[in-house]
């Protein structure tokens, strides 16, 4: 049986991960947002595309930001993801670039697809260098 003290425990949330649906850092009060779960001691994870560079420069600090990084080339990412803007590559370097700027716990989430990317290794650790 679960003792009542870790049943107690395990409705106290503690944690909480933005992500999933839709682009998390696009959503307009994610700032204050983050900042509420934070007043009441809750860790927030939050996973972005790396394709909106400036929200990623207005972002308050959070306990931990995950990069979803696709492919390590311009025409793996666009083949993989079929990104919505035309200069997402572009995109993906900035976010990178303001990232390693923030200087904010971060984890780059990489994608590897068989027989699409997998020989692109060494692309994939510029990447997680640059940032």
């Amino acid at each position: 049986g679960v003792l009542p003290k870790r049943l107690e425990e395990g409705f106290a949330v503690r944690h909480c991960a933005l992500s999933l649906v839709g682009e998390p850092i696009m959503y307009p009060r994610i700032n204050e947002l983050c900042g509420m779960l934070h007043q009441e001691n809750i860790s927030s994870f939050l996973v972005t595309n790396a394709q909106f560079p400036d929200a990623i420069r207005d972002l308050i600090p959070i306990t931990q930001l995950y990069v979803s990084v696709d492919a390590a080339t311009p025409e793996t990412l666009k083949a993989i993801d079929r990104p919505l803007f035309t200069d997402y590559w572009e995109r993906l370097m900035e976010s990178i670039d303001a990232l390693r700027e923030k200087q904010m716990r971060t984890v780059f989430r990489l994608t590897l697809v068989k027989g699409k990317n997998c020989d692109e290794i060494d692309g994939y650790a510029d990447l997680v260098a640059r940032g």
